[in-house]
């Protein structure tokens, strides 16, 4: 009798791994990756109809409902954070019977162009500056915009950095700290 219920133990073990294997593992799996940059509110992301706001200097997110297991998920941004803009790298793929970790998201500052008005200026050799960032002007240019952007909430401070020939330039509205927009207003003046 003992060897009877011995074997029927060791059946049952058997038939047990037998439909374990079957299965495959998982039936579902996270959904998730690392966050970078993301220094402000307002992230939203969205997965097959499931939305998750991202929180302010997270660094992981992980949806709350998991996903079917060798299916497909595509996530999309529903809402950027002000003043940034953020991107998913392997945002989109099918399962494959472990979790997802590696959907990342990435947060920058936006940057804006500095730049704006020039009247009078009739000869060569007029240079900008700001900061590290320099600007030759043709003579008789009436508008200027500085090669390189400049970032959401930083400081900027454009200034004359070289005079034209035979000419004195003054500038008007050159420092001020980057909005949300292009700056346009700054006013250059040659005599």
């Amino acid at each position: 009798m003992k060897n009877a219920v011995k074997k029927t133990g060791y059946l049952f073990a058997s038939l047990l791994t037998l439909t374990l294997l079957a299965c495959g593992g998982y039936t579902t799996v996270n959904l998730g990756g690392a966050v970078s940059g993301l220094i402000t509110s307002g992230l939203v992301i969205s997965n097959a109809g499931q939305s998750l706001a991202v929180p302010i200097n997270a660094t992981t997110y992980v949806f709350p409902k998991q996903i079917d297991d060798h299916g497909t998920y595509a996530i999309t941004i529903d809402a950027q954070p002000p003043r940034l803009t953020c991107m998913i790298s392997g945002a989109a793929g099918t399962t494959t019977g472990i979790a997802i970790n590696t959907a990342n998201i990435y947060c920058s500052l936006n940057a804006y162009t500095v730049g704006g008005s020039i009247t009078g200026l009739t000869s060569e050799g007029l240079s900008l500056t700001n900061g590290a960032d320099n600007l030759t002007i043709a003579g008789s240019t009436s508008l200027f915009t500085m090669p390189t952007p400049v970032s959401d909430g930083s400081v900027y401070g454009v200034a004359i950095l070289s005079q034209p020939a035979g000419q004195t330039c003054t500038l008007k509205n050159g420092t001020s700290t980057m909005g949300s927009a292009a700056v346009t207003n700054i006013a250059i003046t040659c005599i």
